[in-house]
């Protein structure tokens, strides 16, 4: 099993190397995943239209039309430029500016959401000699940083779910790790942000800026926790009202073509084709008998499984939903071993190059993934080794 998937990460790896579009990546890794798993041809095809088909997945493509339609409405009317003018109007470092925005951001736990601050990272370092693979990094940390405790995320309601613990009690113990990785991000960054030149935008009314800038992300906030609406029925009625509310009819044919990046939405497709072969071929019940015959490597487990699962998915609700269960007899309540598991997981889906937000930040900016990796190794490597030293009986 393990010697199967190191074939089909290599696979993903050689592939990337060759610049091949990222869709042919994923389909390509699935098609031998499925194939080294005991599919046939008849199963791979089932498994690939009923993926294809599945609401989740047309759900998750209209939900990323929003999020573009979104940044195409703030784009036409300078949003960002008022947002990064609010907040320069605290402070004209654009360190500060490039950081600030994705985190701000990703407060709010939507799939594909750093579509929504990658614009504000490109214009805040805009005129700075920085590599796209450097502002991806930028992007995708900060933005991801909150999701070791932020209770809004599906990763972390579901694991305090599995286990039947309470969010406040994981939300304690898992915290420091927010701090963790906002420290890694910033010791990657400060040797070329140290010396960025002053942003020149700075704004006379920061508060009013800011909530130009960002009331429609604040707004979806508030519809998401104090009103319950789902996601994708608060951001849709966040782009109608936003889109009636502020751009002139005539405008609005254009901006809908423009928000349909056929690009991204069928590496969206791919991906979850990808996820439906996982699902349904032999990998899981191999894992699970693996497990039950292997109990002196617990802790071995307890990394490697979450971590592929994640790597394989770039998807939080995977691994929680398929690799803790099986731990469940095993773990019980020990915050300590939830941890591990939960952070375990969480470090291969920051290295996945499924991750949606990854992936997306690096068709934003024209970056190529595989060197993006060299920003990220460290700070992934930390928390993971981090966790490992604190939680591991």
């Amino acid at each position: 099993m393990i010697l199967k998937l190191g074939i089909v990460v290599i696979l993903f790896l050689t592939l990337l190397a060759l610049r091949l579009h990222l869709s042919i990546v994923v389909l390509g890794s699935g098609l031998l995943l499925g194939i080294l798993f005991r599919m046939g041809p008849a199963e791979i095809i089932k498994s690939a239209l009923k993926a294809s088909t599945a609401w989740p997945t047309l759900k998750l493509l209209l939900l990323i039309y929003l999020v573009l339609l979104l940044v195409e409405i703030q784009r036409e009317k300078n949003s960002l430029g008022r947002l990064l003018q609010g907040i320069s109007g605290l402070s004209s470092s654009k360190f500060l500016l490039a950081t600030l925005s994705p985190a701000i951001i990703g407060l709010l736990p939507m799939p594909g959401g750093a579509l929504v601050s990658a614009p504000m990272v490109e214009e805040s370092l805009r005129g700075e000699n920085l590599s796209p693979e450097l502002k991806t990094f930028v992007n995708y940390w900060f933005r991801h940083i909150w999701e070791f405790f932020w209770p809004l995320y599906q990763g972390f309601i579901l694991t305090v779910t599995v286990f039947g613990i309470k969010a406040v009690d994981l939300m304690k113990h898992q915290f420091y790790f927010t701090l963790i990785a906002l420290a890694g991000g910033l010791a990657v960054v400060f040797p070329f942000f140290s010396k960025l030149s002053p942003y020149r935008g700075k704004g006379e009314r920061p508060i009013r800026e800011f909530l130009e800038g960002t009331w429609e992300i604040l707004l979806i906030i508030l519809l998401i926790l104090f009103v319950k609406l789902p996601l994708i029925v608060s951001v849709a009625m966040v782009v109608l009202f936003s889109l009636v509310l502020t751009i002139r009819p005539s405008k609005w044919t254009h901006l809908f073509l423009r928000a349909f990046n056929y690009r991204i939405l069928l590496i969206l497709l791919s991906v979850m084709i990808f996820k439906g072969l996982v699902e349904d071929s032999s990998l899981f019940p191999l894992m699970k008998t693996f497990l039950s015959a292997h109990r002196s490597w617990f802790v071995f487990l307890m990394v490697f499984l979450p971590f592929s699962i994640g790597f394989l998915t770039g998807v939080n609700t995977a691994f929680v939903g398929i690799a803790f269960p099986l731990f469940l007899p095993m773990v019980g309540k020990n915050l300590d071993y939830i941890s591990l598991l939960y952070i375990s997981g969480f470090s291969g889906v920051l290295l996945s190059p499924l991750h949606l937000c990854l992936v997306l930040t690096c068709e934003y900016f024209g970056a190529k993934l595989i060197r993006v990796y060299k920003y990220l190794l460290l700070p992934v490597g930390i928390i993971l080794a981090s966790a490992v030293l604190l939680f591991s009986p």
